[in-house]
């Protein structure tokens, strides 16, 4: 029997930023119960309600537009959901919209392929605007980009994040940058935006203070840049 299937749109600020993604999983296990909706379950010895997420923000990360899927027992009013579910989560976890996807829809993770992200970057001094665009945009002239990642077995790996680097685009006030870029994310492959800002301000060795960077995460995209309303 197929399930109806609804894409939920939502924000995570404030102090849920800093709930992990397997204690979110579980909020909302919770919060699914308290409103009462007819979720579906998965078949077997231990079943489970049929809900995902897109990609997992790091802990700390407020997100504006985060994305996951759920499947419920009966069809209901996108509005319906979006009041219920919404009374019933946390603070900073916020419902920013429903809307019933077609059943045949591919998984929310594999859909996604680039996200969107506001940097704050705050100087121990005043930065030239001059310096800070030249810096950008040597990077963005780069044939590669090569950055070591450390696996949990303690392997190290090279990787080229330059292909993944869609958009970098920034503006500078005195001790402090704005940056908006877009990077490659989801089950395709991953670029952290902390690889992008230390490569940046590595090339110009600007002086970034510390706790100075602050990280907002504000929509994923499907491929080609297509918004996952769709």
């Amino acid at each position: 029997m197929i399930m109806p299937r609804y894409r939920i749109r939502y924000s995570k600020k404030g102090p849920a930023r800093f709930i992990s993604h397997l204690d979110l999983l579980r909020t909302f296990e919770r919060a699914i119960r308290r409103a009462g909706l007819p979720v579906a379950f998965s078949q077997g010895f231990n079943p489970h309600p049929k809900f995902s997420f897109g990609a997992p923000l790091p802990v700390g990360v407020p997100g504006e537009n985060e994305y996951m899927d759920i499947e419920l027992a009966e069809e209901m009013p996108p509005g319906d959901i979006v009041k219920s579910l919404g009374g019933a989560l946390p603070g900073g976890l916020d419902l920013e919209a429903v809307f019933q996807v077609p059943d045949n829809s591919p998984a929310i993770m594999s859909l996604i392929d680039r996200a969107g992200y506001t940097v704050r970057l705050d100087f121990n001094e005043p930065i030239d605007a001059g310096l800070f665009e030249r810096c950008m945009s040597d990077l963005l002239a780069l044939p590669e980009l090569q950055v070591t990642r450390t696996n949990k077995e303690g392997r190290k790996k090279t990787h080229d994040i330059r292909p993944g680097i869609f958009k970098l685009e920034g503006v500078v006030y005195g001790d402090v940058a704005v940056l908006e870029m877009e990077i490659k994310t989801g089950s395709a492959g991953n670029i952290r935006p902390e690889e992008v800002i230390r490569e940046l301000t590595g090339i110009g060795n600007l002086p970034v203070a510390e706790y100075g960077i602050h990280i907002t995460r504000n929509v994923l995209y499907a491929p080609g840049g297509r918004s996952l309303d769709e």
